[in-house]
Order: structure tokens, then sequence, then C-alpha cells
């Protein structure tokens, strides 16, 4: 009897690295994950993506990532799952996904729902989350990942930054993938999870398309004419594709998992064992790291445990204190040099901008001054029946005053310069006494700013001046910061301190005057507002070049579980209240574009126009004296001229006398 050949088995460490293998054996695996999370595709393909655009032996000598600040591994982010702390690598990935999501670098957590939730809900994304009221701090685990894999492909489709992404590192999304059969294939995730892609058509799905592009199109001759017809496909192409779906079935999503696969395909399907052998190794390799990284942090944490447990030394505990006193004293120091160097920017540009305007609303005010001084010198000359007076207010000074032909015109006082038309045109011009910037008046009175509105990281706190004077850091001349915010908008619906818990005032985008520091609305600046702004900075504005802040509903940022917020006695309502209550617009600030313009309000720019107003008739006359004495001179040069001009002219002298014939 013929004996056959068994099939010998497979080893894995035929085709991983040694010291991988050494470390594999090593080092303890760790905790797995959640039951409900290891088949659950959503769950599977976020973890992939994240190994792919996070730093990870995937993207190790692919160049920078997308995510190049978080060191990725799904170990180190099933055990962040239920932790609040600052390190936690699941709110690190939350927030650089609300970053992409909202375009907005400076976006938080506390603003995940509504963001999230209004930017899904244009593409109709996750409908049982966008449409209600639930939060996502309340949402199981597994329905967090489902909303975190519609937030990536919302990201796939609207960022600019992963299509370039995506376009310089193509290679590690395509993933490798087995066929196994009519429309079944192996797909091969990062993170070393075998899914099974099955492709499943509608019965009535068929799509019949040229193979070829030059059957795409028709080509009809005629006598002396030819004309080509392209046929659109489009519409069958979308049709089949809607009448087709994609399911996949996660088969193997740990590495012991992976291991086990290995083994049972390898006796029945020679070239799926070799097609799944070769990623061995990487996988491996992804799995030691994320081994290496779990015993690390564990490694440091326990450590930490120890330092604060151990009995210390009386010197030890000063030296430590004394370096702490040092550390938190550089950080005060270097937040004040911050705190500095913003006022100072802004003063900087406030001052720029006004200058601007005041340059803009002189010449305004001298143009139409000019004018009506035409108009009024014409008026004169039609009632005066002809009589020879100069159009121009410049073009003659002194006309209108007796005596401006004398020097002793010269010497009058300022007061006198000003002529009969320009105190008319001063008093009652037209032109001139028309409002620049025409502004409702604030009601009931102008607010009194008592706040510096400074961003959150540069406020000089209470609990800031208690810890350092716990530490021995002098603040004895330092006060906590005003976090107050004033609203008075030229509309004039409301005008006070902390309104952020009226409808009329969180309803739309609000902006900021950095003259005066008052929150108005930025529908109700005026276009002839923003045109005065734009002429004096001499580029077109528009609203979206300032910074805005539109109040919104606050979700409870580092809050994830809701048995944490059931186990409160306070209710959510009172929650958001309070958080209303306490919101400064400063800290919601966003922008357009990377350098915001800097805003003034109508109101300032009203009381730029009052002084220059008030300053405008000691200018004139100060024009007029230098006008009139300038004209004295041309007059005095011109006699003297004409002096010159009319005295006879003497024989020239001869400094010696002529040489006689008998000299010589």
């Amino acid at each position: 009897m013929k004996r056959t050949r068994e099939a010998e088995p497979l080893h894995w460490e035929d085709y991983v690295d040694e010291n991988d293998v050494l470390q594999l054996q090593k080092l303890a695996p760790g905790p797995g994950t959640a039951p409900e999370l290891l088949h659950d595709w959503h769950y599977q393909y976020v973890v992939s993506w994240l190994y792919n655009v996070c730093s990870s032996p995937y993207t190790e000598n692919e160049g920078k990532p997308m995510y190049s600040q978080i060191t990725f591994d799904e170990k180190l982010l099933c055990q962040d799952l239920s932790s609040d702390a600052d390190d936690s690598l699941f709110l690190q990935v939350q927030q650089h996904i609300l970053q992409c999501v909202t375009h907005n670098k400076k976006a938080q957590l506390s603003e995940w729902d509504v963001a999230v939730k209004y930017n899904l809900a244009e593409r109709n994304a996750v409908a049982w989350y966008t449409e209600g009221t639930t939060r996502f701090a309340d949402l199981s685990v597994q329905q967090q990942f489902e909303v975190l894999h519609a937030c990536i492909k919302y990201i796939e489709r609207k960022h600019a930054g992963f299509r370039m992404y995506i376009g310089a590192h193509l290679a590690l999304f395509q993933y490798p993938e087995c066929v196994l059969g009519d429309r079944v294939s192996l797909v091969v995730l990062p993170g070393g999870k075998i899914v099974e892609k099955t492709w499943t058509a509608a019965p009535d799905a068929q799509l019949r398309v040229p193979i070829k592009f030059r059957n795409c199109s028709v080509r009809y001759e005629d006598d002396g004419k030819v004309e080509v017809f392209h046929l659109d496909f489009a519409p069958d192409i979308n049709d089949y594709l809607s009448r087709v779906s994609v399911q996949f079935r996660v088969l193997a999503a740990s590495w012991t998992e992976y291991l086990e696969y290995l083994s049972g395909v390898a006796s029945s399907d020679e070239g799926l064992s070799e097609f799944l052998a070769s990623q061995l190794a990487l996988t491996a390799a992804n799995e030691v790291n994320g081994r290496r990284l779990l015993h690390n942090r564990e490694r440091e944490r326990s450590m930490a445990e120890l330092l604060v447990r151990r009995k210390r030394s009386s010197r030890l505990v000063a030296r430590e204190e004394e370096t702490q006193r040092r550390d938190l004293e550089a950080q005060w120091l270097e937040k004040l040099d911050e705190r500095d160097h913003f006022l100072r920017v802004r003063q900087r540009q406030v001052a720029k901008h006004t200058r601007a305007l005041k340059d803009l609303l002189w010449s305004v005010l001298w143009e139409r001054f000019e004018l009506d001084v035409k108009v009024e010198k014409l008026r004169r000359r039609t009632l005066d029946g002809g009589a020879a007076t100069p159009v121009s207010g410049t073009a003659s000074p002194g006309s209108g005053s007796p005596g401006s032909g004398t020097l002793g015109a010269a010497s009058t006082e300022d007061s006198a310069a000003l002529t009969v038309v320009d105190r008319e045109v001063l008093a009652s011009g037209a032109k001139f006494r028309g409002a620049l910037v025409e502004v409702p008046p604030a009601l009931p009175e102008p607010l009194a700013v008592d706040a510096l509105e400074l961003p959150d990281e540069l406020l000089v706190t209470r609990e800031d001046l208690s810890n350092l004077a716990n530490h021995g850091v002098p603040v004895a001349d330092f006060q906590p910061d005003s976090t107050s915010w004033y609203f008075q908008c030229p509309c004039n619906v409301e005008a006070g301190a902390d309104l952020g818990h009226l409808d009329l005032v969180r309803s739309q985008a609000l902006v900021c005057c950095d003259a005066c520091l008052r929150w108005q609305h930025m529908d109700c600046q005026r276009p002839e507002w923003l045109a005065l702004l734009s002429q004096s900075r001499q580029k077109p504005l528009e609203a979206r070049d300032f910074s805005t802040a539109v109040l919104g509903s606050i979700a409870p940022a580092r809050q994830r579980r809701s048995t944490r917020r059931q186990a409160t006695d306070e209710p959510a309502e009172n929650y958001d209240a309070e958080k209303i209550v306490t919101e400064r617009p400063t800290s919601k600030k966003t922008s357009a574009t990377a350098h915001p313009e800097s805003f003034m309000c109508a109101w300032c720019i009203q009381a730029l126009e009052r002084d220059l107003r008030t300053a405008f008739p000691a200018e004139l006359t100060q024009v007029r004296v230098k006008q009139r004495k300038d004209h004295l001179d041309r007059e005095r040069r011109k006699k003297q001229k004409e002096e010159r001009a009319a005295k006879p002219s003497a024989p020239p002298l001869l400094l010696h006398p002529p040489t006689l014939p008998s000299q010589l």
C-alpha cells in the first residue's frame, strides 16, 4: 500500500526575526481587547487607520506621519479607554480627530458633540447620534467607535491634509489582499487583523459599459461635417454601485488568533498560508513594540508610586521642594512674559491701525472741507453779482480779509487768519458737518470694561497665586485677572457683563473690539464700517478676516462614561447652566485665516472722528497762517525783484588805472 505524504506543519518562528521571537517569549502579552470590540468592524478599521497615521512600526520608515505627536498601539488604546488622565491615548486620538473634522487646530474636546454632530449631519452619517441629544460620553464603547469610524470617513473625503498625506503614503493604505474566490478575498490590516471581504450584488444589478475609452463616443460624418457624441455612462455606473455592497468579517483580531488561523489553513491551502506567513515579520514587530510600550508604561507608573510611598529624608524632601519651587517660579515668569508680550502686541496693533484710521479720516475731512469752501465761494460770488472771489480755499490765502497785501498782516492774531468762508464752512458746511461714521449711541451708556480679554492660558487666576504663595514665591503685587466679558452692540439689544445665557447673544457670531474690548455681533457690522477698516489698511476686508466666537453648549471634557455622571447628584442640565455662566468667548475664538486682522468697532472710530473735528479748527488756523505768510513772502520777493529791475545800471568800476604809452 502506497503511503501519502503528510503536510509539514508551518513554524511561524521561521518567518520572524530571532530577536522578536525572544522578545515575544520574554514580554507578557498584556490585557486583551474587550470581547464586544474584538470582532467589531468599526473598531478594527479605526485601529488600523490609526496605525497608518500615527507613529508606529508601520510608519517608521515612511517619513513623517500625519499625527506625529501620537505614539500609537492598540494595547495602550485599550488600557486608556476608561481613563481620564491627561496622557490618555484615547483622548489624544479623539482630540486630533476633532481638529481634523472641524479644520481647527484650536478645537477642544469640550466642543466635540456640537462640532461633530454638525459636520457629520451634512453627510447623513450615524443619524442616530447626530439627530439625537445623546452625548458622546453617554455612548457605549462600541457606539463610540462607530462614531469615530464615521469621523474618519469624513476626514478621508473632506480633509485636504489627509488627501496630501495619502498621496505621499499611498502604499500604507493599499492593504495586502489574497483573492479566495469570486468576489471573496482576505485582507490583512495593520495590527495583524485578518478580515474577509465579500462583494455582494443584487440579483438585478447589471452593468454594461464599453471597456475601451474609444467606444464611449459615437462619430457621425456628413458632407463636409463631422459630429462626435460622447456617451455618458455615469448614471448606469452609479445605479450599479448602489446595488453592490461590501461586507467585512473579522476572522483574526490579535496575535494569538492570527497564529491560530495560520495554523488552521496551513494544511488545507498552501497559497493562503504562504500569503499570511509573509505578513508575520511586520505583525510580530508590531506585537513586540506594543508589549514593550505597555511594559515601559507599567514600569514608570510603578516607579512613580514607589517614590511617593517610600519614606524620604528631610534633606531630600527640602531639595525636591526647592526644585519644585524653582520650576514653578520659572513657569510663572514665563507666563508673565508671554502675557506682557500678548498685551504689547495687541497695543501696537491698535496704535498702528488707529494712526492709519486717523490719516484716512483726516484726509476725508479736508476733502469735504475744500468742497464746501468751493461751494460757499461760488454761492457768495453769485450773491455779490460777479465779484472777483477766488474759487479755491487754498489758492489765495488771506482772501476775504482786508489788508492781505500789506506786511503788517503777518503779525495779526491766529484767530484772524480764518476767512469768513472758512468760519461759515466750519459752522454749517453741508459735507463737512456730515458724520463720517454714523452709528447709534450706546444705550443706556457706554460700558466701562474691567477685563483684559486674555486667553485662558495667560490668565492670572486665584489658584495660581495661591499655589505660588504656598511654594514661597512672592505674589503680593499681583491680583487675579477678571474672567468677565462685556457685550454691547450697535443693535442695542442688550448690554452688560457675562451675557452668555441670553439666546440673542449666544446664537450669533461675536467679535471683540481690540480698542475698547467690547463684544458685538459680527452681523451687525455695517459694510461702510468695514470699508473704513479696508481703506485704512489698503486691502479688502471681510467678516471672515476677523476672529469670531460662537457660544454653544459644552459637553463635559475628560468624561466619557455615563456611570460617572450618574454617580453625581447634580443633573446634566444644571451642569450645562453652570458652564454657560462661566463660558468666555475669548476661549472659543476661531478664524478662517492663519493671521486674523485686528478689529475696531464703529464707536471707537467715531471717537477718533470727534477728536479730529475738535482739532480741525486749530489745524486750519495754522495752515491759513502759513499760507498767508508764504503769500506775503512771495509778494515781497516779487516787489524786490521789480525794484532791482527799475533801478538804472552804473558804469563798471576799474580796479587799476590804464597804462600810458610813456610809461612803457
